[in-house]
């Protein structure tokens, strides 16, 4: 079953390989289909892909009981192969994104997406080491993989997820002369501040839009201290000096 998966996923991957690096184009355009259908389609696909390998092969690995090292030796090399087949698929995907946000710009969805697609494959490299026997003598697969879980959602709270999406689509609008500004706009108050702070080098047009998105809250902030929000005090700061 590992092998026929291997082989399912090498012509699989190739393909994806092809169609990321702008090989496969014309095939795309024939098609009627543009880069960012192509990406906006089959990103989650992958992913989807990419979590089902992780169920059948920790599945396999734990049903299994190999009593010649022959046959070990056989699931460990089928196994880690299918592990690196599926790395490429994961960086596939986090290009197919990529190649929607160069059209489209940036959102709290796609932002959240390109670090699930990093975790997958940490997960995925944490597996590979487990099935070497990396500190075989217990079983840490299960509790690594939450740990890195529960870093990542640390990580996202301590760095601001929403501002970084403000500076990604400034800096992209001074490339393309387009942004969103509607949805801007929909982000909370943790964006405020990155909103004033990032518009300087936009043309006069785009500055409104974002001055427009950014200024739309209240410049006062006075709630009873069981309701402060720091945020929405920095936001309410910020209105008052770049509104």
């Amino acid at each position: 079953m590992l092998a026929i998966l291997d082989a399912v996923f090498v012509a699989f991957a190739l393909a994806q390989v092809l169609a990321a690096s702008g090989a496969a184009a014309a095939t795309l355009r024939s098609a009627g289909v543009t880069y960012s259908d192509y990406a906006r389609s089959g990103f989650f696909q992958l992913l989807w892909v990419s979590g089902i390998t992780l169920a059948l092969l920790i599945f396999f690995s734990r049903i299994s009981a190999f009593k010649e090292r022959s046959t070990r030796l056989a699931f460990l090399v089928l196994a880690e192969c299918a592990i690196a087949l599926t790395l490429m698929i994961v960086v596939v995907a986090f290009r197919r994104l990529s190649l929607y946000e160069e059209a489209y710009g940036f959102t709290m969805l796609r932002l959240y997406s390109h670090v699930f697609a990093v975790w997958t494959g940490l997960v995925f490299l944490l597996l590979a080491a487990d099935f070497i026997g990396v500190w075989r003598r217990r079983r840490w697969f299960i509790g690594a993989t939450a740990t890195t879980a529960a870093i990542v959602l640390l990580g996202l709270n301590i760095a601001n997820p929403e501002a970084i999406v403000v500076g990604l689509n400034t800096n992209h609008a001074q490339i393309t002369h387009k942004i969103d500004g509607a949805y801007l706009a929909e982000l909370s108050s943790d964006a405020t501040p990155e909103l004033l702070a990032s518009r300087a080098g936009l043309d006069p047009v785009l500055r409104k839009q974002v001055t427009d998105a950014a200024c739309a809250g209240p410049r006062g902030y006075s709630p009873p201290v069981a309701a402060f929000n720091w945020a929405d005090a920095q936001a309410a700061s910020a209105r008052q000096t770049g509104c």
